[in-house]
């Protein structure tokens, strides 16, 4: 039987297999893999709204102005433009809200 871990004791271990296990590179793609995965879960859920209200890629792409690919590359989180965002959600009938939050500032951009 193994002995439960923290995640304290996990990286430890995995520093002493790999010292580059943190190190800058490193926790930069891994980040980059986390913003991606993101996403692709955000576009994911775009496309069933999309699906929900009836509405094909290319439909959407006719009446918003980016391409269907366009559409396709945002649904499967491998283009995060806002303008192409705000048309898709435009298409859509809805509306872009954009916040930039530091601290305790908030700032709302568009």
């Amino acid at each position: 039987m193994t002995t439960p871990s923290n995640w304290r004791g996990v990286k430890a271990r995995a520093r002493a297999t790999d010292p580059e296990w943190d190190s800058d590179g490193r926790s930069a793609r891994r980040a980059a893999v986390r913003g991606r995965r993101l996403a692709s879960v955000s576009g994911a859920q775009l496309a069933e709204i999309r699906g929900q209200l009836g509405i094909t890629q290319a439909q959407l792409a006719e009446a918003t102005g980016p391409t269907q690919a366009g559409i396709s590359q945002l649904e499967n989180g491998t283009a995060t433009g806002l303008e192409v965002l705000r048309a898709y959600i435009t298409g859509l009938g809805g509306h872009l809200d954009l916040v930039a939050r530091v601290g305790n500032i908030q700032l709302n951009i568009a």
